[in-house]
């Protein structure tokens, strides 16, 4: 069992405060304690049961995005608008699994129109309302990510993504991306080391039909390599 350094360096902040608050003999606790506190991280979301997790298909799509593609098809702008409308009730109205699956359809269409921060306030409201599915997480960190959010903000979703659904490559790959910031930010060679091992196991559990993710994987595996030698 890591400790709680061992878990922070491998960005597995949930899992580093959980020991800061059981390890009382820890000096640097304290340290910890008050970035974890800062993020919230009493309050993140926590699985309530175990589900079938989604699979990937080799075209990085997954069958939760057929709603968001069903939608953009609607060329007709009063049926158009009527869709959303419902979506947009639902997210009000309906169970907690037909909201989640509100908000990720919302998500998503948030992010192709260039609206980023709606985008991830829809993904953190879908692991609210579902908190037992990876593809919420891991969409909501890799967002997260993607536009620049604290790794404080984004590891625990791509964490959590990774404890719910461990033979994803994407997870891995997005906690590469993720540690390799944190390097670069604060100069720490254990996150670098991480880096490594995420995107081995991402390379690992990668499918051999999943060709443009591993392009993607085989990418950051060299830009890692080049933080090795030089």
């Amino acid at each position: 069992m890591m400790n709680m350094e061992q878990y922070f360096y491998d960005g597995q902040f949930l899992k580093s405060y959980k020991a800061a608050l059981q390890d009382l003999t820890n000096e640097s606790r304290k340290q910890y304690l008050v970035i974890f506190e800062k993020y919230e991280y009493a309050n993140f979301p926590q699985p309530s049961e175990q589900l079938q997790q989604s699979i990937e298909r080799a075209n990085e799509s997954y069958e939760e995005l057929d709603e968001v593609e069903q939608i953009r098809a609607i060329q007709d702008e009063a049926q158009f608008a009527q869709a959303i409308k419902e979506l947009e009730n639902d997210a009000r109205t309906a169970g907690d699994v037909r909201k989640a699956e509100s908000f990720f359809v919302q998500a998503q269409l948030f992010l192709m129109a260039h609206h980023y921060d709606e985008s991830i306030h829809c993904f953190m409201q879908t692991v609210k309302h579902n908190p037992n599915k990876a593809l919420y997480y891991g969409f909501a960190g890799q967002t997260m990510n993607r536009f620049s959010w604290s790794p404080f903000d984004t590891l625990p979703y791509i964490e959590r993504a990774i404890d719910l659904d461990p033979q994803n490559a994407r997870w891995y790959w997005n906690k590469a991306l993720v540690l390799t910031q944190l390097y670069k930010d604060l100069q720490a060679e254990p996150f670098l080391e991480n880096a490594l091992i995420a995107i081995e196991k991402a390379n690992e559990v990668c499918r051999e039909d999943q060709i443009s993710l591993r392009n993607g994987i085989d990418s950051t595996l060299e830009n890692l390599k080049e933080y090795l030698f030089n």
